[in-house]
């Protein structure tokens, strides 16, 4: 039986969850970060020699980070799709607590798994994570469509960990698509999710 993600029963005088506008200030900070590009990328994007000599807030601020303006464009337009599609399911604060996590950790993977990235910047890596949460979210639900999202978004991630990314994606973000990050992406949403249930089971049991 589908678990109630909410502790309190909705009503109709109860505020839908909506993470619309931590969202809204992600992508105003992104495109801020790149307005000015030349100065913040050498401070803020993933440099494996920086954070071995311990600048961790790279860890983070990378994925905030983007090439080019294709590679802007498509990350947040990935990230109003994802808003669209799950913004009943978080509130501001869940989103926040959820991405900084996921990010975080996508790039510690990255450190630690794919030795061969020394630069990494974008959030493809953190919204794939996001995808497969929300969809996780929505099953759990009952809501069954989701199911198809979440099998078309692991057989891309599948597919781009066998086979690699499209070259001709390669060129206009110029640079390599780091498929690694899509995989430790949605990974590390799973296990998020999975802590998520297990919360909510704890606020279940007699106080």
């Amino acid at each position: 039986m589908p678990t109630n993600l909410s502790a309190t029963p909705q009503t109709n005088n109860t505020p839908k969850y909506s993470f619309m506008v931590s969202a809204i200030i992600l992508i105003i900070i992104s495109i801020a970060l790149y307005t000015i590009q030349t100065q913040s990328l050498p401070l803020l994007e993933f440099n494996r020699s920086a954070i071995t000599n311990g600048e961790f807030w790279r860890l983070l601020t990378g994925n905030i980070m983007h090439t080019n303006h294709w590679h802007l464009i498509f990350n947040l337009a990935g990230l109003v799709m994802l808003t669209y599609l799950f913004k009943h399911l978080m509130t501001n604060i869940h989103f926040v607590v959820f991405s900084i996590i996921n990010a975080i950790l996508v790039s510690i993977l990255i450190y630690y798994f794919t030795l061969t990235i020394e630069y990494y910047v974008g959030l493809s890596g953190y919204l794939h994570g996001l995808f497969v949460y929300g969809c996780l979210i929505e099953i759990n639900k009952g809501m069954k469509g989701s199911w198809l999202l979440l099998i078309g978004v692991s057989a891309k991630i599948g597919y781009e960990t066998i086979y690699g990314a499209s070259s001709e994606m390669s060129e206009l973000i110029n640079a390599s698509v780091a498929t690694d990050a899509h995989l430790f992406g949605a990974l590390i949403s799973v296990v998020q999710f999975g802590i998520l249930m297990i919360f909510f089971q704890l606020q279940k049991l007699p106080k």
